[in-house]
C-alpha cells in the first residue's frame, strides 16, 4: 500500500486521554504511510487471534501501520515510561494503555507474578479492548509470555 504526504511531524507530546471517556465515536483519522510510501510494521509483528496483535515496541515509522489496525488498546510489557510521541498517538487515535512492567527475558522459564498474568488476561479477553496491541521492547518477551500461558 502507498500513501502520498507522511508528515512525520505528528510525533510531539499530549496528554493521553482515556477512549471512552466521551461515549463518542472516534472520529475518522486520516492515515499516512512513511516517507516511502510504504506502511511499516514494528519488529516482530503478528497475529495472534482474531483482534489480538503482538510485537516489538512501536516507533513512529510504525504508527501508520497501526491506524490501519483501528486499536482500541495495547498492552506494554516495558518496565520504563512510555515514549511522549507514542502517548501523542495514544490520545490521539484514542487508543488505551495498559502497562505491565516486567523484565524482558527470552527464556520460557521466567517467573512472573501471578496477579500480573491475570490483570493482563482480563484485559486481552475482554472484547471491548479488541482490537489491541501488545508487545514488548523486540516481540521476545511476548512470545514467552503467552506461550507460558
Amino acid at each position: 500500500m502507498r500513501v502520498e504526504n507522511y508528515d512525520p511531524s505528528m510525533c510531539h507530546a499530549v496528554a493521553a486521554s482515556d477512549p471512552d471517556a466521551s461515549g463518542e465515536t472516534p472520529p475518522a483519522v486520516e492515515v499516512r504511510a512513511a516517507d516511502d510510501g510504504l506502511f511499516v510494521p514494528p519488529l516482530n509483528f503478528a497475529m495472534v487471534d482474531y483482534g489480538v496483535f503482538r510485537s516489538g515496541f512501536p516507533e513512529c515509522s510504525n504508527f501508520p501501520f497501526l491506524q490501519t489496525l483501528g486499536l482500541r488498546s495495547i498492552i506494554c510489557l516495558c518496565l520504563e515510561p512510555y515514549p511522549e510521541q507514542n502517548v501523542e498517538f495514544l490520545s490521539s487515535n484514542r487508543i488505551q494503555l495498559f502497562q505491565f512492567g516486567m523484565e524482558g527475558s527470552k527464556e520460557p522459564f521466567v517467573n512472573i507474578p501471578a496477579d500480573m498474568i491475570r490483570e493482563a488476561l482480563k484485559i486481552v479477553l475482554d472484547e471491548k479492548n479488541h482490537p489491541l496491541l501488545i508487545h514488548c521492547k523486540r516481540g521476545s518477551t511476548v512470545q514467552v509470555v503467552w506461550w507460558d500461558v
